[in-house]
């Protein structure tokens, strides 16, 4: 059986395990993200992007090797999907939550 995927709204959160500041870390975390060609958006507590499901989750992949690749081998990776039974986008999502 084949089926329509449909775009899907997640957030990737990651909590690098250092001594001292990890933004230049979360930085990095932001660039991999943005280099898979996802829409995307950063938030205080994550960054959250659209797309398929195969993509979203090769995103995550792709954030895992980027912080092996730095040194980083200790890091906590939170993804929330949403999923709906219909095209979903960003904007759409957060429409009439923000003034």
């Amino acid at each position: 059986m084949m089926t329509l995927e449909v775009g899907m709204i997640a957030e990737i959160a990651v909590t690098p395990q250092l001594d001292g500041s990890s933004r230049k870390a979360i930085r990095q975390v932001v660039d991999d993200i943005a280099a898979t060609g996802l829409t995307y958006q950063v938030t205080p507590t994550g960054t959250c992007v659209e797309g398929e499901s195969e993509r979203i989750l090769d995103a995550v992949g792709r954030v895992v090797e980027g912080l092996r690749a730095r040194g980083i081998e200790r890091a906590v990776i939170e993804l929330r999907l949403v999923m709906e039974p219909h095209p979903e986008t960003l904007p759409h999502h957060i429409d009439g939550l923000t003034r």
